[in-house]
């Protein structure tokens, strides 16, 4: 046994009592506190971009092909949806336990595989879990004495934030309220129409070319009709010319032939002859000559032959003449052949001429024709020239970002290896400043004056900033409010502490700045673990003081007293290793235990002071005492245990909140056994050697009254019994009544307000509302500082709704009202504000886990038929009492204007749905983000504005364009699309696949949520729904059902495990039974508590009924079994009941009262945060203080009615005919 080891060997314990207190104080500085238990999300949510679509189109094109693609993932429990305006989310929600890393790689596959099939419009899904870690664990504001916004944005931006991003444990700080700096280009119509006059002009100059060439043109041809029709004239004339001519040497020549008389060929003939006749008388006058010669040389007389020389010259003559005259005519007769022949060529060369006029007219005749074509295709295109010739066409928003975008690139290109060395290959530079920028040559225009165009010769590219869109202030001036985030890994305390540290060195060091924590997690974490191990303190101290007023000794007390803080630090080495933090829960646990601790320790002690009054010694009495009791406390102490077992069974939030505090409890319990059954029999051993007994008058005389009632109740058995039944009822009936709730309300020095305008006010009006409602709340007494803030984004793309402001309020540490009744003082001071005020009471209150209010869940098909349902729920919770601010969704329809694009007609013009979409939005868009210059250690957006003259009433008109017949023309968007004014949803949701619109109502702070529901459940049994819709009743109300099925659950399951184990120990089927009996009034006491306190029946309570089964049957065992023990030595069944009552009666009063002390300042509320746990608390004093008193009596009863044979001892007869007594019954 224990206890025997124990006290022979002393040391031993000793160094263990050592090694467990250095264990223990280890754990307890490397524990992670928190504010609640490690909660896993199983959570999956994926999120998909549409810009440009409406819900329906988002619900149809995104969201169904991923639920239904989703739906089949292993392990998912549930899928909703939400469809809004270009966006989609779909959250998946998976069993407990799940590997959600293997999640993630599955559902990344399917959303990869169903998103390819997605339109070149929809962005690229986007996945993550669910972490607690994503909520900021500080929001702390900046101000800066002497600064004014920008020199205070540069300041936090350039020092205070780089500070912060460099603390271990935080993942990322953001600066709200920060004056942000962009580059804005905004085109100037101004400069393009200069730049459009000169184009013109130039233009103008060579169209003016152009004609000049026409009319030139026009000039020659004209002047070569008329030269050629001049010299048509001139030639017809020489025609006509030569053939009079032709005609009269024709005339001429053939007179003469006439007046020869003789043919051609006769004149040939007489020419021959003529010739031959002088060819003979030439022959006689040279022989005549020679004849005169030689008679004149023979001096004769030459006269007769002279005169016949004369007669044969004469004849010559003759002849020649004849020869002459007779050619002539032959010549004449060859002339007018000749004139024939040109005649005939004359002819000839009429018809040639002809021909040639002709096709010279037909020339002249096209030529004309073709300029004629030319001077109005001129005409026809100089409109045209005009209008495409300005820039307006081209130089655009989207010409511009895509010109910015592809010359603000830089990127490697590869490496480029030359022997052993390699270079990496860079193409590209970005932009270096906003010089650069301006300077960005758009095109050349190659013409004469205009020449190459830069950004700066069309637009305006200058410097701005938001500060006149962005408030931050803090008590009234202007600040910047910083929220910070830790990493998964980190401490919540650690990583503010670190954050704090980081906030002293700043201020120490820049004296004029100041930054102040609006909501800090570390900080309340501190609180509430401060909180509850002072409570923890204080129990024990009470509890020590119960056990000395009992045994009026110090020794016992001290022994006792020892094992509370090492069962504690025993339970903290095992919470160490089993990876439980240190939070509420746990650290209530531990509370809890405390005064639990002690009772194995009193039993032990009780014992072995009862044996050394009957002489035994010192250490004989420290082995028998402990060895005696060790299968009573065992057993009592398991009963305690296994009431946490069934928690194993259970999933969800029960599960994960409050597991940590069953391993806690069962952790300290374990530890309280190991030491009641080793330390506590080593001490006795050393410290117990007087054994007198301390008389104790007052409680003997407790116990003389004792004895009489319980011989009283003994005879009237039957109304006591009644009389507790009955009491049971009414106390379930008063708690029913009184309504439940998820999570008590928690205190806490932290605030936050929203603020919401009326629709028609714009952003000065909520600026000015804003420091109203500051100033107002600084005038409220506990009120330290108060931080508002909107984030004005400057991108265009931010969430804010600017009719909305957020106010983060910190109150005084020491503050004289609640965080209830701040709030009502403040809702009080802002009621004649024209503005919706929100406000929750404590930015730490736990009831958010479960939901809010009442939601009534619609699920159907036709969104018309839902919202005519959903507008009849909005009438039935306006009928039930106890709700407020009531929403249906359908008062927040947005107005919409669609544009339903004719496809056919659109073709036309060459354009489809996907242009006209992107020319509209283009159209209508205000600033197009083109690029970031990174400048001076800093990256600032490049955005390009776009002056906008589309309205609702003029969209019909805007122009776009397209081609028709080859040709580039502008259509209205009227012309080929209908335009409509429609309401549309805000957003479609699903559950499961199914539509769903859900209506929503909170409830005010003087109704419970319990019993408002009960009242919506019976409007909605007398409603009638149409055929294919179901409502269903949602919000906190199933959260509290479900966690409280849960622990009914686990409460029927603890039964019977402590029922099984009370059979173990009493080797009994009945006698567990009588202890079972004492539930119900540990049940009616905690019942009544909860009424008596006007607290509601909440989880944490319903948890405090879990804790009481364990607790309340260790005094029903302690009586059983001694009363069992009495009558197996003879003693007589209700004497022996009286002589238990009496005997056990301090024992039972002093576990009960240690317990109930020790809870005490729990129960009342001491410390900040206290009323997280304050229902348990109260559920466990008044259950286990109901059910002290009447085990009392009620046990003897029930024992007295139940256990009418005698007993008899189990004898087992050995090889040698012995027998042994076991203790036990049958």
């Amino acid at each position: 046994m224990l206890s025997e080891f124990s006290v022979k060997k002393p040391f031993t314990v000793v160094v263990a009592v050592i090694m467990v207190l250095v264990l223990g104080f280890i754990s307890f500085t490397h524990m992670t506190p928190n504010l609640m238990p490690n909660i896993d999300f199983p959570y999956v949510i994926v999120t998909t971009a549409y810009p440009g679509a409406s819900p329906e189109k988002v619900e149809s094109s995104v969201t169904k092909p991923l639920e239904q693609a989703l739906s089949t993932t292993a392990g998912m429990k549930n899928i909703t949806s939400t469809s809004s305006e270009n966006f989609s989310m779909v959250m998946l929600e998976f069993n407990q336990n799940i590997n959600m890393d293997s999640v993630m790689i599955n559902v990344n596959n399917t959303v990869s595989s169903v998103s390819s099939s997605f339109d070149d419009t929809v962005g690229t899904p986007s996945m993550m879990k669910l972490n607690p870690d994503m909520m900021a664990v500080m929001m702390a504001s900046v101000d800066v004495d002497g600064m004014d916004s920008y020199e205070v944005s540069e300041f936090v931006q350039n020092t205070v934030v780089p500070e912060f991003e460099r603390i271990d444990g935080i993942a990322s700080v953001t600066a709200t309220g920060l004056v942000e700096e962009q580059l804005q280009i905004k085109l100037d119509q101004g400069k393009i129409d200069a730049l459009n006059d000169k184009i013109l002009k130039n233009v103008d100059e060579e169209l003016s070319k152009a004609e000049d060439e026409i009319q030139s043109g026009k000039k020659k041809l004209k002047d070569q009709r008329t030269d050629f029709e001049s010299q048509s004239e001139e030639q017809k004339q020489k025609l006509v010319d030569a053939s009079s001519q032709l005609e009269d040497g024709k005339t001429e020549l053939q007179s003469a032939i006439d007046k020869i008389g003789m043919t051609k060929q006769q004149l040939e003939d007489a020419v021959s002859k003529a010739e031959e006749t002088k060819e003979t008388l030439s022959g006689q006058l040279e022989t005549a000559q020679d004849m005169r010669d030689q008679m004149a040389e023979a001096g004769l007389d030459t006269t007769e032959i002279d005169g016949q020389i004369k007669l044969l010259q004469d004849g010559i003559t003759q002849a020649d003449t004849g020869i002459t005259q007779a050619k002539q005519g032959i010549q004449a007769y060859d002339a007018l052949d000749t004139l024939k022949e040109q005649e005939k060529e004359l002819e000839s060369g009429k018809i040639t001429l002809t021909q040639k006029l002709t096709e010279a007219s037909v020339q002249l005749t096209n030529a004309e024709g073709k300029l004629e074509e030319a001077e109005q295709q001129f005409e026809e295109q100089r409109e045209e020239a005009y209008q495409n010739t300005g820039l307006d066409g081209v130089i655009t928003v989207d010409m511009i970002q895509k010109m910015l975008q592809a010359e603000n690139f830089s990127m490697p290109a590869g490496y480029l290896s030359e022997g052993n060395a390699q270079y990496l290959i860079k193409v590209g530079d970005e932009f270096a400043d906003e010089t650069e920028i301006k300077d960005l040559l758009l095109f050349s225009t190659g013409v004469d004056g205009v020449g190459d165009i830069y950004l700066k010769d069309v637009a305006e590219v200058s410097w701005a900033d938001n500060a006149g869109e962005t408030y931050a202030k803090i008590n009234g001036n202007d600040g910047i409010l910083l929220s910070f985030e830790k990493s998964s890994t980190a401490s919540t305390t650690e990583a503010t502490d670190a954050v704090h540290t980081a906030m002293d060195s700043l201020m120490e060091n820049n004296p004029d700045l100041h930054i102040t924590a609006l909501m800090d997690q570390g900080v309340y974490i501190d609180i509430i673990i401060k909180s509850v191990l002072d409570n923890l303190l204080y129990g024990g101290i009470l509890a020590i003081i119960v056990l000395l007023l009992f045994l009026k000794t110090f020794k016992p007390t001290l022994i006792i007293a020892t094992s509370i803080p090492i069962s504690l630090l025993f339970a903290m080495v095992l919470m160490y290793f089993s990876g439980v933090t240190l939070n509420i829960i746990s650290l209530s646990g531990l509370a809890l235990g405390v005064g639990m601790l002690v009772d194995n320790s009193i039993v032990v002690i009780e014992n072995i002071y009862r044996l050394r009054n009957l002489g035994v010694n010192k250490r004989k009495a420290a082995v028998q005492g402990a060895k005696q009791v060790a299968g009573a406390i065992t057993s009592s102490t398991l009963t305690t245990i296994c009431v946490f077992l069934p928690i194993v069974f259970t999933d969800g939030l029960t599960r994960q909140l409050f597991a940590d505090m069953g391993l806690t409890i069962a952790y300290s319990l374990v530890a309280s056994l190991f030491v009641a059954l080793t330390l506590v029999p080593t001490m006795s051993s050393t410290i117990l050697n007087k054994a007198d007994e301390k008389k104790h008058p007052w409680f003997d005389a407790v116990v003389n009254v004792y004895e009489k009632l319980l011989r009283f109740c003994l005879r009237k058995k039957v109304y006591v019994l009644s009389f507790t039944i009955i009491l049971l009822i009414l106390s379930g009936v008063l708690v029913v009544r009184m309504g439940t709730a998820f999570m008590p309300d928690v205190d806490s020095t932290q605030m936050s307000a929203t603020l919401t305008m009326p629709d028609d006010s714009d952003k000065e009006d909520t600026y000015q509302m804003s420091d109203t409602f500051m100033e107002r709340a600084l005038e409220i007494e506990d009120v330290q500082t108060v931080g508002a803030m909107q984030a004005g984004n400057i991108m265009g793309m931010g969430t804010s709704d600017p009719g909305e402001m957020t106010f983060y309020i910190l109150l005084d540490e020491d503050k004289k009202h609640t965080n209830k009744e701040v709030a009502k003082m403040l809702e009080e001071k802002t009621a004649d504000l024209n503005c919706e005020v929100d406000i929750a009471a404590s930015t730490m209150d736990m009831s958010m886990l479960g939901g809010s209010g009442i939601e009534l869940v619609i699920h159907g098909t036709d969104l018309d038929q839902m919202a005519q349902i959903s507008k009849d729920m909005t009438g039935i919770l306006e009928g039930v009492e106890g709700t407020t601010d009531i929403t249906n969704g359908l008062e927040d329809a947005s107005a919409e204007v669609r544009v339903i694009v004719n496809k056919n007609k659109a073709m036309e013009y060459g354009l489809t749905v996907a242009q006209v979409y992107q020319a509209v939005s283009g159209a209508i868009s205000t600033e197009t983000n083109a690029t970031t210059l990174s400048a001076d250690d800093a990256d600032y957006p490049v955005i390009i504005l776009n002056d906008s003259d589309v309205t609702r009433s003029n969209l019909g008109n805007y122009e776009l364009e397209g081609t028709k017949d080859q040709k580039d023309v502008t259509v209205k968007l009227s012309d080929i699309a209908s335009i409509e004014e429609a309401e549309s949803p805000l957003s479609i949701s699903h559950d499961n696949q199914t539509r769903t619109m859900t209506v929503s109502a909170l409830v005010d702070e003087d109704h419970n949520i319990g019993l408002v529901s009960r009242d919506v459940e019976k409007q909605l049994d007398d409603y009638e729904l149409p055929s294919g819709y179901t409502v269903t009743l949602s919000g906190e109300n199933e959260t509290i059902n479900q966690s409280l099925s849960d622990l009914v659950l686990m409460i029927g399951a603890a039964v019977l495990f402590i029922y099984l184990i009370m059979v173990a120990q009493f080797q009994s089927l009945v006698s567990p039974f009588i202890v079972l009996f004492t539930l119900p009034l540990a049940f009616t006491g905690g019942l009544l508590a909860l009424v008596m306190t006007g607290s509601e029946l909440s989880v944490v309570a319903m948890l405090g009924f879990l804790v009481l089964a364990g607790i309340v049957v260790n005094n029903g065992i302690v009586f059983v079994d001694y009363t069992n023990q009495l009558r197996l030595d003879g003693m007589e069944k209700k004497e022996a009941l009286v002589q238990t009552g009496r005997t056990r009666i301090r024992p039972i009063l002093m576990t009960a009262m240690t317990t109930v002390l020790a809870m005490s300042t729990m129960a009342i509320g001491v410390g900040t945060g206290s009323e997280m746990t304050q229902p348990l608390a109260i559920v466990v004093i008044g259950g286990l203080t109901y059910a002290t008193l009447l085990t009392l009596f009620v046990v003897p009863c029930i024992y007295d009615l139940l256990r009418r044979k005698d007993l008899k001892p189990i004898v087992i007869e050995d090889e040698e005919q012995k027998h042994e007594t076991e203790g036990n019954v049958l």
